[in-house]
């Protein structure tokens, strides 16, 4: 038997973020730009931290017309300790307090051959996937202690389920 209904299903229509306080790394673009776009059409205010800061301030001030949320940009080298403590703390002043954190941040360089990853490619490699994350949910943890219903979200890639050679660095 088949339903018929006049409404279709909107998976989103009760998701509400309302009060919550959301920074997002790697923000200005791609998977990044839609989390903090999906997060503030649902009553987010969002901080978009992202290398380029030119673009995660043009993102943030894109998505803040389309929803009507605050939604700020900022510059943040998520592998320099005084930039994701400047972006907690600047999230923290603006939106008075940060409730759920998403590291987005993600990138690794292509190789032909997996011995042409040098050791320094790796590490950099490293720092930027793994350890920017736990930097950053270790800035924020203070005050995601504070907030009710807390969370840190750690985006991934395929390619650790299922490595390809040419990015070994980045799985």
């Amino acid at each position: 038997m088949r339903l018929e209904s006049p409404i279709a299903y909107d998976a989103f229509a009760a998701f509400r973020m309302t009060g919550h306080c959301v920074i997002i790394t790697g923000g200005a673009q791609n998977i990044g730009a839609g989390i903090a776009r999906t997060l503030s059409g649902a009553g987010a205010r969002v901080m978009i931290a992202d290398l380029d800061g030119d673009r995660a301030r043009e993102t943030a001030q894109a998505i803040a017309a389309e929803t009507g949320c605050d939604c700020r940009g900022r510059a943040c080298d998520v592998t320099k300790l005084s930039d994701i403590h400047a972006v907690a703390e600047e999230t923290v002043r603006a939106f008075g307090s940060i409730s759920t954190l998403a590291n987005n941040v993600g990138w690794g360089g292509r190789h032909d051959r997996p011995e042409a990853i040098s050791e320094e490619d790796f590490i950099t490699s490293y720092k930027l996937n793994r350890i920017s994350a736990y930097r950053m949910s270790m800035a924020c943890l203070p005050h995601l202690l504070k907030s009710e219903n807390a969370t840190i979200t750690n985006s991934g890639s395929m390619s650790s389920a299922a490595p390809a050679y040419d990015i070994l660095a980045y799985a």
